[in-house]
């Protein structure tokens, strides 16, 4: 989990923004937003005006206990 915490961190700081997960999960951004607005993403975040954004260790995290 650190390995994967410290890639993210490094990568993306401390705060990933909706096109960076999107990105990192190989899925649309469209889809994404569909999800938050329907109740079903399960990743920690934050909305910040009009942005989204996702703690990077918490969504690390997130992804560690999926591939469990």
């Amino acid at each position: 989990m650190l390995q994967l915490q410290e890639l993210l961190l490094n990568k993306y700081g401390p705060f990933m923004d909706l096109q960076d997960l999107a990105d990192l999960l190989k899925l649309k951004k469209t889809s994404l937003y569909q999800q938050i607005y329907l109740g079903q993403l399960d990743i920690p975040h934050i909305k910040r005006g009009k942005k989204y954004l996702f703690p990077t260790t918490e969504t690390a995290t997130y992804l560690t206990e999926q591939m469990q």
